[in-house]
């Protein structure tokens, strides 16, 4: 709501004179600083000298906004003949020998919000300048007050205001004048400390490439480890039951009982292998989330029947589902959440002697459908609620000795829920039972972070550039995590400052996209404090008010308006970083199942890859546009891959053209020498198929400059 203070009639020059005047004087009644106070009085001047000049009448009206932010209005109207060309002056396409059109650009960069209307029956111009947040707040009766004494002024002559005019102008080049000394002091200083960073960000960049390259390492042996183990497992488990089916004769009751020992035990190390593959994956950022509609009421009646049969070794627990056929239908992964509840619910009945375990599930608000496993169990120890969350880690309790676990669960449930969006919390007391709550997005947009799960906050993938998106709107979130998500950036959505140092102090982005006004706060500090530890950190900032200049005061590289549109946000993003977008692959074999399998290892957001399934089509295919890299089979029906390298090389435009040969044919040393001669790695399909791994195309894809990383 805004209160109107005064207003003044244009009728001659000395009204748009004295308008100059009552602008400055309300500004810093308003607690403006003197360069506001300038930027005011000159804007309010500049479109009343319009009015007067062009409509030889006017008035200009002066007010406050009292929600906060509270800002100071200016509005100069008329009634005259209105502006015909307005799209193309504020566009800035317009050029005037006169200067039409210079005055409003000028004015707008000076505002923190302007809007202008101009039809046929007169021009309206509103200015915006928002009232610092340490000045007291404005009340309608502070208003009435400013109002009485501004009406008790008497107003100053040209001649003064011209006095005043200079003495800011004066001012303004001294305050210049001292910013350049002191830029150029800063020049010295930071040249003489410029060795000694550049000393140190080379060592961390070794440091955080031995780290990530550590990581890699480590959830490569975790997949390796896992998918070997997985086939003795599945051996011993089926041996089992070939000895338990009595097939080869009958045992004795203790060789059956020995049997099932390792049945048990097989299974059991089964379950650890399957939850440490699926934790590597989450790491590595190649777990594939997979939405689809669904209703929660079948979701229910499916788990009700694959959990059964744990209820038959405790007949004095009782698993109760209840109604969810009222529910609307969730557009998300459905097996992620089957597999989350399912791990809660058979965790539930371990860990419950006797009683229930209940599992509910309703509309929490309009976006997030409330998940709950209740059981009556023993309960977990307030110290112990983050423990259970962390690998490897367990309670001792009087059931650990009857339910071996194997600690890695209920991390996984927790990675999972955050993969899709949403959050797991966990009420319980000792001897009171639990309850594990699960908030999943009922329409899958993106992983969240959250600030006080610290543990689980999502880690820079290997093959996209992190980019840092501070932004507490849910829908414009949600908008920047669209733009970003099939591009070769990977967005990390922060909703408040607290979350995103929380992030940063961790992980080091590629670039920081923020809005300006977080609710209460503002993102200054915390982008100053995260330039202070990355001086070259690209960094973006947004906002619906026009904040270009007090951005670029602040080391900001770009400022955006918004609505910020996609091509834009890319644009920038990719200047600052160096990015060169999507690569095109093209993928040239005639057998189906090899381009199926390479596809799928090959499935990145910053790939975009076309198939070929003969050398004639391939060659049509370079004909028609050339891809960035070219991945070769050597042994097709009706041109081989040795034609179609001979033709590549002997051309001036695909001479240099990055080529992966894919093939099963035995090599002699000519044609390995031929191959070498002409730039080319060689992959055998065997080695991919024992391994099913993705890294040795993406090493020859960087080793070529085609990563998203590659400078």
């Amino acid at each position: 709501m805004a209160v109107a203070i005064f207003h003044i009639a244009l009728r001659s020059e000395r009204d748009v004179v004295q308008a100059r005047q009552r602008a400055r004087e309300v500004a810093a009644e308003l607690g403006l600083d003197n360069q506001d106070q300038i930027r005011m009085a000159t804007a309010t001047s500049e479109i009343a000298r319009n009015a007067f000049r062009y409509a030889r009448s006017g008035k200009v009206e002066f007010a406050v906004g009292l929600e906060e932010p509270q800002y100071l209005e200016v509005t100069v109207s008329d009634s005259g003949p209105g502006i015909g060309n307005l799209d193309e002056i504020l566009e800035g396409r317009y050029r005037s020998s006169t200067g039409l059109g210079m005055g409003i650009l000028g004015t707008r960069r000076l505002m923190d919000g302007f809007e202008i209307e101009a039809a046929l029956g007169g021009t309206r111009v509103r200015m915006i300048k928002r009232i610092p947040r340490h000045q007291a707040l404005m009340t309608q009766r502070a208003a009435r007050e400013l109002n009485r004494r501004m009406e008790a002024r008497t107003p100053e002559g040209p001649y003064e205001e011209i006095e005043q005019q200079n003495q800011e102008l004066l001012k303004t080049l001294q305050e210049l004048r001292t910013r350049q000394e002191e830029l150029q002091l800063l020049n010295r200083e930071l040249e003489d400390t410029n060795r000694g960073v550049v000393a140190l960000y080379a060592e961390l960049d070794e440091r955080a490439d031995y780290l990530r390259r550590a990581s890699e390492l480590k959830t490569k042996f975790l997949s390796n480890v896992s998918h070997e183990f997985r086939t003795p497992l599945n051996s011993i488990i089926s041996l089992a039951r070939l000895l338990l089916g009595r097939l080869d004769g009958d045992l004795t009751a203790e060789q059956t009982r020995q049997v099932r020992f390792i049945e048990s035990s097989a299974q059991d190390l089964q379950e650890m292998v399957n939850d440490l593959l699926d934790l590597a994956k989450v790491e590595a950022g190649k777990i594939r989330i997979r939405p689809k509609h669904f209703e929660v009421h079948e979701l229910f009646s499916a788990l009700k029947g694959m959990l059964k049969p744990l209820l038959a070794d405790n007949s004095s627990v009782e698993l109760l589902f209840e109604d969810a056929s009222d529910l609307p239908r969730l557009y998300t992964d459905e097996g992620k959440v089957s597999q989350i509840l399912r791990n809660l619910i058979s965790n539930a009945l371990k860990f419950t002697p006797s009683g229930h375990v209940r599992v509910s599930a309703e509309l929490s608000t309009e976006n997030f459908v409330l998940f709950q496993v209740e059981d009556t169990g023993i309960g977990i120890p307030q110290e112990h609620h983050e423990t259970i969350f962390r690998e490897f880690s367990q309670i001792e309790n009087p059931l650990q000795e009857r339910h071996r676990g194997t600690g890695l669960g209920l991390p996984l449930c927790r990675n999972l829920t955050m993969l899709l969006g949403g959050k797991l919390s966990l009420t319980s007391e000792p001897g009171q039972g639990s309850t594990f709550s699960v908030w999943i997005p009922a329409v899958y947009v993106g992983e969240a972070v959250q600030a006080e799960e610290a543990e689980s906050l999502p880690v820079p993938e290997f093959n996209r550039c992190p980019v840092l998106l501070l932004e507490d709107n849910p829908e414009t979130s949600h908008i920047f995590e669209t733009y970003l998500r099939s591009s070769e950036f990977q967005p990390i959505l922060a909703h408040s400052v607290a979350q995103a140092e929380v992030w940063s102090a961790r992980h080091t982005p590629s670039a920081v996209v923020s809005d300006i006004y977080l609710g209460d706060d503002t993102a200054w500090g915390f982008l100053a404090r995260l330039r202070d530890r990355h001086p070259s950190l690209p960094m973006i900032a947004t906002s619906i008010y026009d904040q270009s200049r007090k951005a670029l005061d602040h080391g900001i590289d770009v400022f955006l308006p918004k609505p910020v549109d996609r091509e834009t946000l890319l644009r920038e993003l990719r200047r600052l970083t160096r990015q060169t977008g999507t690569r095109r692959l093209l993928l040239v074999d005639d057998n189906d199942v090899s381009r199926y399998i390479l596809r799928e290892l090959l499935h990145q957001p910053w790939l975009e890859i076309e198939e070929a399934s003969n050398g004639t089509a391939a060659l049509a295919a370079l004909e028609k546009k050339l891809p960035d890299g070219l991945i070769l089979d050597l042994l097709m029906p009706d041109i081989g891959g040795f034609e179609i390298l001979r033709h590549l090389r002997a051309s001036p435009a695909t001479e240099n053209l990055p080529v992966l040969i894919y093939t099963s044919k035995p090599l002699t040393e000519a044609e390995r020498a031929q191959l070498e001669g002409w730039r080319t790695r060689v992959i055998r399909k065997e080695d991919v198929s024992t391994r099913l791994s993705a890294q040795p195309f993406l090493d020859w894809l960087s080793a070529a400059g085609l990563s998203p990383t590659a400078q």
